[in-house]
């Protein structure tokens, strides 16, 4: 444990970590108005294309938005027609990124440039390169493939044109700063980044690590070495090395294994409300949420042990095919199975957490799935058996 360590409660850290994802009460404008405020709040969404009740973005934006906020006008402000706010890149898995956040990552394509760039050669590279070049706004995979006479992609059946696409984004070859729809546009980043975004990239590499860090402290409040290190797929020498530089204050919490780390002007912040919460200000965490999405790290702070089944064979869920945790106040303390059909939002289980009301479980559940129905626009049905 570093010298001069302050010792946290899980309580307080529950706290911090929640009240860092601005999700506004009823009737509350909020601090984002739009997506693109949300992304750049919490520095990078997860995307997955699931869209059994909506797809990760939408779920991660509108958890953040008010109420008043719809689906529909999620991916159009991430994604909008004319300037981009964002990139598409990975850190394990897909995650979209603000465009000011572009340098940031060099790092991370760097390492990727030296592991995996020689499995490329100059002809094909160029080959991309030349057809990305030849549209004005970027082409979708499918026109590259078409270009160089490639066999198509179908699902997760890649082409070799659609993996070496894919390597030359992760290194900063190409870039995915806009969308025709739900499809992906591939570009050059000397054409789709403004020459500032571009410049980032240049500054000194312990800069870099040291303003990553900070970045990834402000989106999740409380981090440890680990937590930062799966965050952006760093190695942990990159991970504490980078949580050093930006001298983020050392913190022991009771029973965590790591030290954790926060901004030192966290510390100076009072206490937020603890506890469940009233009932309306209840939400739906969708499983790619930043709450969610490291499973380790929601088990060690909120005490919720979550997998996530889609891809378990039905006859071994536990849940359900589709799960998304009930946050109340500063607890997670259930877990709703749903499924969108047409117009509805349907609510086939409600699972209390163990050692938690199952009344007060299931209302505030199934307010918060009243909300996510009214973002959604659809109307919500209740499964037989849910009460």
């Amino acid at each position: 444990m570093p010298n001069g360590s302050t010792t946290v409660t899980a309580e307080w850290v529950r706290q911090a970590v929640v009240h860092a994802q601005r999700i506004p009460s009823p009737g509350a404008s909020g601090e984002y108005g739009d997506a693109a405020d949300v992304l750049r709040g919490i520095g990078l969404i997860q995307l997955d294309p699931l869209t059994r009740v909506a797809t990760a973005q939408r779920l991660t934006c509108l958890t953040r938005l008010p109420r008043k906020h719809r689906a529909d006008y999620v991916d159009a402000a991430l994604w909008p027609g004319q300037y981009p706010v964002a990139f598409e890149s990975f850190t394990k898995v897909a995650c979209i990124f603000p465009l000011e956040d572009w340098g940031l990552l060099e790092l991370r394509r760097q390492s990727v440039r030296e592991k995996q760039g020689a499995t490329l050669s100059d002809r094909l590279r160029q080959q991309i390169r030349d057809v990305v070049a030849s549209a004005p706004r970027g082409v979708q995979i499918g026109t590259i493939e078409k270009a160089l006479d490639s066999a198509r992609t179908t699902g997760w059946n890649w082409s070799a044109i659609k993996g070496a696409a894919e390597l030359m984004v992760r290194t900063g070859e190409l870039v995915i700063t806009a969308r025709d729809g739900v499809i992906r546009l591939f570009d050059l980043p000397e054409r789709a980044l403004p020459a500032e975004v571009r410049e980032a990239e240049q500054l000194p590499a312990d800069q870099l690590r040291a303003a990553l860090a900070r970045r990834a402290a402000g989106s999740l409040a409380v981090l440890t070495v680990s937590d930062f290190a799966h965050h952006y797929h760093l190695s942990k020498s990159d991970a504490a090395a980078g949580i050093e530089l930006a001298k983020l204050e050392p913190l022991m919490v009771p029973g965590w294994k790591e030290t954790a780390y926060a901004l030192p002007e966290l510390l100076d912040t009072g206490a937020h409300p603890a506890g469940y919460g009233p009932i309306k200000e209840a939400r739906l965490i969708g499983p790619f949420d930043p709450l969610l999405r490291d499973r380790r790290r929601a088990q060690r702070i909120f005490g919720f042990d979550y997998t996530f089944e889609a891809y378990v064979p039905r006859d071994k869920r536990i849940y359900g095919h589709y799960v998304m945790g009930v946050l109340s106040g500063t607890e997670l303390i259930g877990r709703v199975d749903l499924w969108r059909s047409n117009n509805e939002l349907i609510v086939n289980r409600i699972y209390p957490a163990a050692g938690t009301a199952a009344r007060s479980v299931l209302a505030r559940a199934k307010s918060a799935a009243e909300t996510l129905s009214r973002q959604l626009g659809t109307q919500l049905r209740l499964h037989d058996g849910v009460s």
